[in-house]
């Protein structure tokens, strides 16, 4: 996934997070996901006819921010950013399905390596129930502890029962979670007011009655909808649990026509607009917020700020209980895909759209997806005008493109838009790359894959080339080879081979993180016995990484010890040089992920094994990095001087955990690499 951030920005410390055993009264979290909803038809949006009596009091008691938005505006792609903060082309869900007779397993296991909100609550000692919807065919996947059964696509007659025939399944899990004293967290999605459009005959009647017409049965939806949600708060309130519960409420996308075609999947205000709302009491002053933006990016940090658990480092959503970061956020970015997908690492074959959203200024750019992705009937065209510009203040429904008009503010605005994604280096994904995928190992019943990305003009029988291992980020609990789809081009356009390999992680196959090395070490054997075979200059083969990948890249050249079983021990595994993204290199006491190490932390820490001669390395961090703050790099730098050897450290002003693949700070880290990289010969010019 491209300059992801350049993708999963991820640090997805989908990990670390401890902080709250202290905390006596954590809250506890019910999440209500509407489901095919304008973001005007509630009766305290103002619509005329629709009523929704306990929606409005929810909104009456809550911080309502009206100028709420989805990054998306399809149901899967949207429920995965609320349950992992990211961007649909970070995460890789861009879709509702895979194409026809591709099977949906590589979405769902690069989904599962993604930062999981259950997942992370239940490492912090919560209950927490899936009801509803939920396309990865299991709500385990994403760490729930309790759920309505398996989903499939989509989900289940069982968990699409919820809201229209039962709320029995939360009121037991509320009991159970009661029984045990332990917070908890609901997500409740339920298949309302989405089609079918069956309501209750007494509210349908009511809304034929009032003149509502063709759409007396979808009005009649909202407010059987809203009657559920009344009944969830009403049980709230007789369990005497609602002074200690945050109550979150999003709709996925919106509903309605606009001219040819549906408002679902599409970047129109109608698609992506929705009201968000946060219910604290005593914690949250009820309000209406009608300037900032806020978006389901901000879901997943909310929440853990809100329940005491560390927020992952470099994600793209904010705290919307943080006043001062709402007040800073200038714009917001959105993405639209077709509905089906066609590869887990070409999430831009699907792009049809991106947009810039400021308080004032919308900029939508489309593009055309891959010709194999078909635009469904429901769905709209795109425009003639690949460009659309809108004065949102003036004109909220997008009736009036002022692109040719103000082609000075269209270039600002783009350019913004491109420095957060811009996909046009990815072409339809990998098109123009020559791409190979072999498995490196295989262990305990899981196949190890390795990506390799060659030169645009490579050839098989051509001259041997360097290459790069890089491996994910992800505190070796989770993460993706996915991470380097924007990196691995750039620097194959430059001759290189990029090399990305997957190794084991904690929150997907429950191994060590010295497990974790034992398979990047693996994988480094691999590439050197190998490299003939995949025509790499064995003599210069570099490795890299993001956060605990770059802890892995830096303990192959120095930690001894940690091999696989069956390896071969007389094939060195030490790369020729390093690139390292905000690394997490000292695990020893204090350092990061020591109590996940702390009985070999000796031999497993890179900064306290750096040995003589160590290869030539560029460093890449900020200076607010939380988990390796900058006295450590500079440390860290010190050391391999003293071995005689060279460490480029660059530090980001500013930069957090994660601000080399930041838009601001993006640029600067690929002029770097280019220019480390170049040095050692490394690179051609582009």
């Amino acid at each position: 996934m491209k300059r992801r951030f350049n993708t999963l920005v991820l640090a997805a410390l989908a990990c670390a997070t401890t902080c709250l055993a202290a905390m006596p009264d954590r809250p506890n979290v019910v999440m209500i996901l509407s489901d095919d909803q304008g973001y005007a038809d509630y009766s305290f949006m103002g619509h005329a006819m629709i009523d929704t009596p306990r929606i409005d009091r929810l909104a009456s008691e809550s911080l309502v921010y009206e100028r709420g938005y989805v990054t998306t505006a399809v149901c899967c792609p949207s429920l995965s950013t609320m349950l992992t903060g990211l961007y649909p082309h970070q995460h890789g869900t861009t879709g509702n399905d895979p194409l026809p007779g591709i099977r949906r397993t590589p979405w769902v296991a690069t989904f599962r390596s993604m930062p999981q909100l259950p997942r992370m609550l239940t490492e912090n000692g919560y209950l927490t129930l899936h009801t509803g919807k939920y396309w990865h065919t299991n709500p385990r996947v994403s760490g729930f502890t309790d759920s309505m059964g398996e989903t499939f696509r989509h989900g289940s007659p069982y968990s699409l029962s919820i809201g229209r025939d039962t709320m029995q399944p939360i009121y037991d899990f509320i009991q159970k979670a009661q029984d045990q004293e332990k917070p908890f967290m609901v997500w409740y999605a339920p298949f309302l007011p989405h089609t079918p459009h069956t309501p209750p005959e007494r509210l349908e009647k009511k809304y034929v009655a009032m003149g509502a017409g063709a759409q007396a049965k979808y009005y009649a939806m909202c407010e059987w909808f809203d009657e559920t949600c009344g009944d969830l708060l009403d049980h709230l309130d007789a369990k005497g649990l609602s002074d200690n519960t945050i109550i979150l409420y999003i709709c996925d996308n919106g509903w309605g026509s606009l001219g040819q075609g549906s408002v679902k999947a599409s970047p129109y205000e109608l698609g992506v607009r929705t009201p968000i709302m946060i219910k604290w009491p005593g914690r949250v002053k009820a309000r209406i917020d009608k300037e900032n933006l806020a978006s389901n990016i901000d879901l997943l940090p909310t929440v853990l700020a809100a329940c005491g658990v560390e927020v992952p480092g470099g994600l793209p959503g904010i705290d919307l209980l943080d006043h001062e970061a709402v007040s800073k956020r200038k714009h917001l970015f959105l993405e639209n895909f077709t509905h089906d997908m066609l590869d887990i690492d070409r999430p831009a074959a699907g792009l049809r759209a991106r947009s810039f959203v400021s308080r004032d200024w919308k900029l939508t750019v489309w593009r055309q997806p891959h010709p194999s992705l078909d635009i469904k009937g429901w769905q709209m065209d795109a425009p003639e005008e690949t460009v659309e510009l809108f004065n949102l203040r003036d004109d909220p429904m997008e009736r009036n493109n002022l692109a040719e008009l103000n082609p000075e503010k269209v270039k600002e605005l783009k350019q913004q838009l491109d420095a957060w994604w811009n996909p046009i280096a990815q072409s339809h994904g990998d098109k123009g790359f020559p791409v190979k995928h072999f498995v490196h190992r295989s262990v305990d019943g899981a196949e190890l894959n390795v990506k390799f990305t060659y030169p645009p003009d490579w050839k098989p029988d051509g001259k041997k080339l360097p290459a790069v291992v890089f491996f994910f980020g992800g505190g070796w609990h989770a993460g993706a080879i996915s991470q380097f789809n924007g990196i691995a081009p750039h620097l194959a356009r430059q001759g290189m081979i990029v090399v990305t390999p997957e190794y084991r992680t904690i929150g997907q196959h429950g191994v060590k993180p010295s497990q974790c090395l034992e398979d990047a070490k693996s994988a480094m054997r691999y590439v050197y016995q190998n490299a003939a075979r995949f025509g790499i200059d064995a003599s210069r083969i570099a490795a890299g990484g993001r956060s605990a990948g770059g802890h892995l890249a830096a303990a192959t050249a120095f930690c001894k010890g940690f091999n696989a079983e069956g390896d071969n021990l007389s094939v060195d595994c030490k790369p020729a040089a390093l690139v390292l993204y905000n690394p997490v290199i000292d695990n020893g006491p204090g350092g990061f992920g020591h109590h996940w190490v702390k009985d070999y932390w000796q031999e497993f820490s890179p900064m306290h094994n750096i040995s003589a001669n160590p290869p030539p390395t560029i460093f890449i961090t900020g200076d607010k990095d939380q988990y390796t703050p900058i006295e450590t790099a500079q440390e860290y730098k010190a050391l391999m001087e003293e071995q005689g050897g060279r460490c480029d450290l660059v530090v980001h002003e500013g930069g957090v955990h994660g601000s080399p693949f930041h838009p601001s700070f993006y640029q600067r880290t690929l002029d770097e690499v280019d220019r480390f990289l170049a040095g050692l010969g490394y690179l051609t010019s582009e």
